[in-house]
This record gives C-alpha cells, sequence and structure tokens, in this order.
C-alpha cells in the first residue's frame, strides 16, 4: 500500500472516540463468541449449514477485508460496507435459528476484520496511545462479558482468572531468563528458545500451526488452552515499528485478539506445537 492511500484512511486525533469504537469492537467479539458456542453443540448442523452458505456463489468463504470489499478504496466505501452489514447482522439479531446464527457469525467475522483494519489500525496509526487505550478497553469489556454473561450460555464456569500476584514478565526479565524447555504438563516442548525467536522474527511460520499454552503456577492463565495465529502485520507509527499479531484463543472460545510482539512471545514461551 502506497503512502498516499495509506494516508486517506488517517482521522484527526480530535475525531477519535475511544469508547465508542471498543464498543464496536467488544459487539462483534461478544457476538462471535456466542454465536460459535451455540454451534458448537452441533457441529454435524453447523457444517451442513455453512456448506450450504458457501455454496452461494454471492458468498464468499472469506473474512479477509480485501475479498469481502477490496483493497486500497476509499474509506467511505468501507464505511458503506458496514452500514449494510451492521443493518443485515440487526436482522438476525436475536438469532431465530441455527442458519440464522451461521449467517449472522459470517457477516459479524466479517466485518470485525473489516473495522479492524479500517477503522481502528489504520485510522489510528497516528495516536498510538489512543488506539492502545480502546485495545485496553475493549479487552476489558470482552473479558468482564466472559465473566459474567457468557457463562450464562455456555453452562460452563467463567475462564480462570489470573492469581493477583500472577503478573506477566517485564520484557527485559523475559530476554534474560529464557524459558524452561519444559511445559506445565511436563511433555517436552516443541519449540526452543532459538526457535521462539525465529517465531517471532519470521511470523508466517506461525501460520497454519496450532499451540497449547500451558503456563506454569505464578504466570498468567487467562489464555492458557490451545491459539493460533490468524494474521500478522507490520506498519511504522511514530518512528517505530509496530507488530500486530491477530490470535485466536480457545480461553476465549476461538475469538481472536491482537496481539503485541510481548504477549505472543509470552504465549510461545509456554507453549507446545499440537498441530
Amino acid at each position: 500500500m502506497s503512502y498516499a492511500i495509506f494516508e486517506q484512511y488517517k482521522i484527526p486525533r480530535s475525531q477519535v472516540d475511544v469508547e465508542a469504537l471498543a464498543q464496536v469492537m467488544f459487539r462483534y467479539l461478544r457476538l462471535t463468541a456466542e454465536d460459535s458456542e451455540i454451534l458448537s453443540r452441533d457441529p454435524t448442523a453447523r457444517d451442513a449449514l455453512i456448506a450450504e452458505l458457501y455454496a452461494n456463489p454471492e458468498v464468499k468463504p472469506t473474512f479477509m477485508p480485501s475479498d469481502v470489499v477490496g483493497d486500497n478504496l476509499p474509506l467511505a466505501k468501507y464505511d458503506e460496507y458496514l452500514e449494510q452489514v451492521d443493518a443485515a447482522i440487526e436482522r438476525y439479531t436475536p438469532p431465530r435459528s441455527l442458519r440464522d446464527r451461521v449467517l449472522r457469525y459470517h457477516l459479524v467475522a466479517a466485518a470485525l476484520n473489516v473495522f479492524r483494519q479500517y477503522k481502528f489500525f489504520y485510522a489510528l496509526n497516528d495516536h498510538r496511545d489512543l488506539g492502545d487505550q480502546v485495545f485496553k478497553r475493549y479487552r476489558k469489556l470482552f473479558k468482564d462479558w466472559m465473566h459474567t454473561e457468557f457463562p450464562l450460555i455456555s453452562g460452563r464456569p467463567a475462564p480462570q482468572a489470573a492469581p493477583t500476584q500472577a503478573k506477566r514478565p517485564p520484557r527485559a526479565q523475559q530476554t534474560s531468563t529464557p524459558p524452561t524447555p519444559i511445559s506445565a504438563y511436563g511433555m517436552t516442548k516443541d519449540t526452543s528458545t532459538l526457535e521462539d525467536s525465529e517465531y517471532l522474527d519470521s511470523p508466517h511460520k506461525l501460520l497454519l500451526k496450532k499451540f497449547q499454552h500451558s503456563p506454569p503456577p505464578g504466570q498468567e492463565q487467562e489464555y492458557k488452552g490451545r491459539w493460533e495465529m490468524e494474521s500478522y502485520s507490520t506498519r511504522v507509527q511514530n518512528g517505530h515499528i509496530v507488530h500486530e499479531y491477530v490470535i485466536a484463543l480457545e480461553a476465549l472460545n476461538g475469538a481472536a485478539l491482537p496481539m503485541s510482539r510481548d504477549e505472543v512471545a509470552f504465549l510461545l514461551s509456554h507453549s507446545t506445537v499440537v498441530a
């Protein structure tokens, strides 16, 4: 993407509404998690409905913005797309059948990716601090929902909260103290410290791999379970190189969250390759 094209998606600092952006992201994540949970109860019916949906030549079996809308279009085109998709989502809310849920899930997943790329990542490229505020706010909203309302939907206990004293090691500590090669389950760790660094330096190698995150006692347990990387991007922001990883987490019922390089390094430091 050329600089001139990229510039058109940026917005002035005065137009950044942190709470509004966080609420939109939270809504998409909440609907995705809810539909994923309900659909997982009948995988045979779910898969048949998904196959039926994607048999329609007008429906693209992808959630990538470049596929569902297009690349390098005027911002108004993405706004128009999101307006139309949000209206369609409302028509299927609440869902009246599994078919409605499959349709809504597809719409929400596509809208989430378009919104995240053009209304969050690109729009706030010059306002790193505000982007961090949006990120922290919608993650808090989603975590609170996962601990309060989601258990009522899933029938399962809320995800285990990290102990108060369990803090993620600061970056300097992560660098100076190599992670143990033994996972919390006692299995030989499939990724060595050098391999972890290789994954971080060549993120494309994380694609199509699944990992089991098994942090030891005393470390954050929030993302314990399987995870995989959905996408990766690098950009320059205020003179700094910023790495963005979008990670799908079993602990969040498959919901994907953008993470920093340090956060992915923490995941890798206590993970084994499972597929």
